[in-house]
C-alpha cells in the first residue's frame, strides 16, 4: 500500500509538474511577446523622438525666416511711407513751380505785347517813315506756353 500510495504521489507531482510546465512556457511565450511590443514601442519612441528634434529645429528655423520677414515688411512699409511723402512734397512743389511759370508766361506776354504796342505808337508819331519791319519773336514759343500736365499716378 505504501508503494501504491508513493506511485499515486509520483504520479499527481509529475501531473503538477507538467502543469507548472506548460504554464511556464506559457509565460516565458508571453514574456517574449511582451519584449518585443516593448522593443517595438521603444523603437518608435526612438524615431519619434528623432521626428521631434527635427520638426522643432524646422520651427527655430521657421520662427527666424519669420522674423526677418517681419522686419523686411516693416522696413519696406517705412520706406512706402517715407516715399510717399517725398511724393507729395514733390508734386505741391511742382504745382507751386507750374503756377510761378505761369505767371511768369503771362507777365513776360504782357511785357513783350506792351513793347509792341510801344512801337507801334512811335511808327504813327513818325508818320509811318519807317518800313515795316519783321514781328521780333516772342520770348516764349506759343506751345511752351501750354500748361505742363501732371503726371498721372
Amino acid at each position: 500500500k505504501k508503494n501504491e500510495l508513493l506511485v499515486e504521489q509520483e504520479q499527481e507531482l509529475r501531473n503538477q509538474l507538467s502543469l507548472y510546465t506548460e504554464k511556464f512556457e506559457e509565460f516565458q511565450k508571453t514574456l517574449t511577446r511582451s519584449n518585443d511590443v516593448f522593443a517595438t514601442f521603444k523603437q518608435e519612441m526612438n524615431k519619434m523622438s528623432k521626428t521631434i528634434k527635427k520638426l522643432e529645429k524646422e520651427n527655430l528655423s521657421w520662427k527666424g525666416k519669420h522674423e526677418q520677414v517681419s522686419k523686411s515688411m516693416f522696413t519696406m512699409a517705412e520706406e512706402l511711407r517715407n516715399s510717399k511723402n517725398k511724393n507729395e512734397t514733390l508734386e505741391r512743389l511742382c504745382r507751386a513751380l507750374q503756377v510761378e511759370n505761369q505767371m511768369c508766361r503771362k507777365h513776360i506776354k504782357k511785357f513783350n505785347g506792351e513793347t509792341k504796342d510801344d512801337e507801334a505808337k512811335k511808327e504813327e508819331d513818325e508818320g509811318g517813315e519807317k518800313e515795316e519791319e519783321a514781328p521780333e519773336k516772342p520770348a516764349i514759343d506759343e506751345k511752351d506756353d501750354e500748361e505742363i500736365k501732371e503726371p498721372k499716378e
